[in-house]
């Protein structure tokens, strides 16, 4: 494809065709960072008639350099492509976990593009861009932000991002001096507050290290500390405590990857900052209205129900629904119901308003 500059990205994608025959309608999955390996959800949707086409875009497994402005350059192509080259009728985005915030972004841009630049300060003209609206847009198991997850999932106790070793140990989830599960009302206000704190420390630094004209890459530690993974209280749904869709939250915490766990400065403030990223499906739903789906994991060991709920309830369409999957966790791992009773209702969806 060709960007607004004038320079080409090589794109990968992969089709699934439901059978010998083109569907009318496609879904469209694009992974916001990762490559288009299949997820067991792409072959279930195309198993029950659907196409799906499961596509990178220019930061496939390149995260740490994601700006998210950027990559709704390459949407923008892979939706030309479904509808010029593969010649399908109805265009619609599949948003499950991180691909749900940043398809209803591109909606939002394509449908009225407000975005001139990044949030670095890089020159970036959307309008110029001719990115064509999608048809609709199904928001599964998505979380509302990147930015809100990490501020609710990094670790407060890590008093200087030098020295990643020096915590407070009452800010700790997993020190035995910290409170237990099920936490206060006052020991949580602290804790978001700090972790907060921490991301707007980290911001500043990104955005110093910008003004200085250095965008090397550095080590965000310990990110994946959210109380709701410990005391089920909290946006109570039916997932197990002491879990999270990794496995164990003190274990991937401790670990050298994970979320958020490397970025550029741009990235840094295009994705994670809770003052800079633009990406945020609350704000993208209330300017679009085309049909919306929002589908709730039942289970989901990674995204709070009150993301989807939220985003649902800020919806401007006019068409839009809500749907639960009973006991459904973030990725369906070894619950062939559960992702069946999923497949089959996004699939229903689409063919209510256009066709299989």
């Amino acid at each position: 494809m060709s960007a607004p500059d004038g320079e080409r990205i090589p794109l990968s994608g992969l089709l699934l065709q439901a059978g010998e025959r083109p569907s009318c309608s496609l879904y469209l999955f694009v992974r916001p960072a990762g490559a288009w390996h299949l997820l067991p959800l792409e072959d279930a949707i195309s198993s029950q008639g659907i196409d799906v086409l499961a596509v990178s875009t220019r930061f496939a497994r390149n995260e740490a350099l994601a700006v998210f402005e950027r990559a709704l350059l390459d949407i923008g192509a892979w939706t030309r492509f479904a509808r010029e080259t593969l010649g399908y009728r109805s265009i619609f985005l599949l948003g499950w976990s991180g691909s749900g915030t940043l398809s209803a972004f591109y909606q939002e841009q394509a449908t009225r593009p407000t975005i001139a630049d990044t949030p670095d300060g890089a020159r970036l003209v959307l309008a110029e861009a001719g990115l064509e609206p999608a048809d609709g847009l199904v928001f599964l198991g998505a979380h509302a932000s990147r930015a809100r997850m990490l501020a609710d999932a990094i670790d407060p106790s890590v008093m200087s991002e030098g020295d990643p070793d020096g915590r407070d140990p009452m800010l700790d989830l997993y020190d035995r001096r910290a409170p237990a599960a099920p936490f206060d009302t006052a020991f949580l206000t602290r804790y978001r507050a700090a972790q907060r704190a921490r991301i707007r420390r980290i911001t500043a630094f990104a955005r110093r290290r910008i003004g200085e004209g250095r965008l090397d890459p550095f080590i965000i530690p310990r990110t994946m500390a959210d109380p709701h993974f410990l005391d089920t209280m909290i946006d109570p749904n039916g997932r197990a405590p002491g879990r999270c869709w990794l496995g164990s939250p003190r274990a991937i915490n401790e670990a050298p990857s994970g979320i958020a766990r490397v970025s550029t400065p741009e990235a840094w403030l295009s994705q994670w900052s809770l003052d800079d990223s633009r990406v945020d499906a609350v704000r993208s739903v209330g300017a679009i209205d085309c049909p919306l789906f929002v589908v709730e994991n039942g289970a989901d060991d990674a995204v709070p129900q009150a993301h989807l709920r939220e985003t649902f309830a800020a919806a401007r369409s006019k068409d839009r629904q809500y749907a639960v999957i009973p006991g459904a966790s973030h990725s369906y791992a070894g619950q062939p119901d559960a992702l069946a009773a999923v497949a089959g209702a996004v699939c229903r969806w689409a063919e209510e308003r256009h066709g299989s």
